[in-house]
């Protein structure tokens, strides 16, 4: 057993569970009319109503006891400080950093990466103005109206969520594509749907060396090539963002066209660096900086707030209490805005990739139960989908309910109070059930849900959002003890993907290799049967 579990503390909140266990959330309305307001907190358009928790002011006491046991205001200072919090690869993790807007002064390893970000950022606003004002040409002489951005999970899943949120602030002549992981079929359909001349290309990786990208990209590379014949052709229609300068010039990108990246950013946490140059391009310097103004306010909100008053703090410390003492196997985001398509997405990778760990920061296994598995959908489409299962299944879960309140163009919108009205019956059906004379239609209710609202959908709010969610997750790694900021699994797989792609190719022989299992020795055998059968 982990020290955290040997200790009073948790021993209470255990205790603390099971009286808990025994009322539901409906008693616990109905004998607090004042629950909402004691149990929900508002900063600068974000509202977060978490009143539908199994708790009173004596749980949260006892996880504030928590978090001041496991220190967790010295690992915030820490994190924002540029102390070594990715323990395993001995670096910072700096993301608050990239929306910091002092033009200096944060020395980490002898250097201020302030001055560098402002840099970049002045970098990405000349090259926004530039192509959105139709400066930049190609080298046919024509003005860019496609980007294409092609990267792979926190180079692709941010910027394709931040650009779908925020299309209703999208630049009228611009249209952002995104690719990842298309099959040569899909990606060759895609080309044929663009015309070179007026195409821009981003590539995205922090390494430059990842397989999924660099494949793509040289495809491309030769499609742009053969579109045009010239020698400017490269230079005029690729950019890089990345840390790795000397691999994207290498590729043929041209110097200046090269946006930095640096090691202390991990790609699901990159958003608000030049990862995010698509999102710059559809909305405009200005708009992003709204969205880092959002994403700002969050963190010295989450620097020096409180404990009770504290919203990233609260949010990690639910999902500590109900992941660990209420035995919740999953956490569901359902957004109640079309625009927020990509968010559920979003957060599966930024929770999963970054607390789903069962070794703690001193190399012990951890005893207890970390990240539960992330999943959702836009809500209206939940609805008539997976929500049976929460309604009347046997899964023990929580939800995240997201909502716009304001739709900007059109207030009280007919259809706007449509989604509203849905929104706010699921929540508080998952809380309180129904009963009913026939058991079939019975709802136990008693599901524990947060709601978290917007004002509305703007690059500063949602820049708030991205900031909330990533501070949640660093709470929950400090209660837990693991490293957020590291992906040796992931890192794993990419090794064997190199190994097997090998054994793949038609002029390998397909003599057994014994470092292989029998079930991916007999899979890659029939993958050269059929392919030769067929060629």
């Amino acid at each position: 057993m982990n020290e955290v579990m040997k200790t009073a503390l948790w021993q209470q909140l255990a205790q603390h569970s099971k009286i808990m266990k025994k009322k539901s959330l409906a008693e616990l309305f109905a004998c607090d009319s004042e629950r909402f307001q004691k149990f929900s907190l508002t900063e600068a358009g974000l509202t977060i109503d978490y009143s539908k928790n199994p708790i009173t002011e004596r749980t949260l006491d006892l996880l504030y006891q928590l978090a001041d046991a496991l220190q967790l205001r010295q690992h915030i200072c820490d994190l924002f400080s540029g102390q070594c919090v990715n323990t395993t690869q001995q670096l910072p993790a700096l993301h608050t950093a990239l929306r910091d807007p002092r033009p200096s002064g944060l020395i980490v390893s002898g250097s201020d990466i302030l001055v560098k970000i402002h840099a970049a950022l002045e970098k990405m606003s000349a090259f926004v103005i530039n192509i959105q004002e139709q400066k930049w040409r190609g080298a046919t002489g024509q003005a860019m109206t496609d980007i294409v951005n092609i990267g792979i999970g926190g180079s692709h899943l941010g910027p394709l969520m931040a650009v779908k949120s925020l299309k209703s602030y999208q630049h009228p002549c611009l249209r952002i594509h995104f690719i990842s992981h298309q099959d040569s079929h899909s990606l060759d359909q895609r080309l044929k749907q663009l015309n070179a001349e007026t195409t821009l290309i981003i590539i995205a990786s922090k390494s430059f060396t990842t397989l999924e990208t660099l494949t793509n990209a040289t495809i491309i590379r030769n499609w742009l090539k053969e579109k045009i014949p010239h020698k400017q052709a490269i230079t005029q229609h690729f950019v890089a963002v990345t840390a790795h300068a000397e691999k994207a010039i290498q590729f043929g990108i041209a110097e200046d066209n090269i946006f930095p990246l640096w090691n202390w950013i991990g790609g699901r946490f990159s958003l608000c660096s030049c990862i995010g140059l698509p999102l710059a391009l559809a909305i405009g310097m200005k708009n992003f900086r709204d969205f880092l103004r959002g994403a700002y306010t969050i963190d010295q909100h989450f620097y020096h707030r409180p404990w009770h008053k504290n919203m990233p703090v609260l949010l990690g410390l639910l999902a500590i209490w109900q992941r660990n003492f209420f035995q919740s196997e999953a956490h569901v985001i359902l957004p109640y805005d079309p625009a927020l398509k990509y968010f559920p997405a979003y957060l599966q990778q930024l929770e999963m990739e970054s607390n789903g760990k069962s070794i703690r920061v001193d190399n012990k296994k951890t005893d207890y139960a970390t990240c539960p598995l992330i999943f959702g959908e836009l809500g209206l489409d939940a609805q008539h989908a997976f929500c049976q299962l929460f309604y009347q299944g046997t899964a023990h879960f929580s939800v995240d309910f997201i909502l716009s309140l304001c739709n900007v163009n059109q207030p009280f919108d007919e259809y706007h109070q449509h989604i509203i009205a849905s929104a706010l019956s699921q929540s508080k059906a998952f809380m309180e059930g129904h009963v009913d004379a026939l058991p079939y239609k019975t709802l136990s209710g008693n599901h524990a849900n947060n709601t978290i609202a917007l004002s509305a959908l703007t690059p500063f709010t949602l820049g708030m959002l991205v900031a909330l969610y990533e501070h949640k997750v660093f709470v929950q790694s400090v209660i837990w003890e693991i490293n957020s900021f590291d992906q040796w699994g992931i890192e794993y797989g990419k090794q064997l993907n190199q190994s097997i792609y090998q054994h793949l190719s038609p002029c390998v022989s397909t003599t057994e290799d014994k470092r292989l299992d029998s079930s991916t020795q007999g899979l890659i055998d029939l993958y050269h049967q059929v392919n030769r059968h067929n060629y």
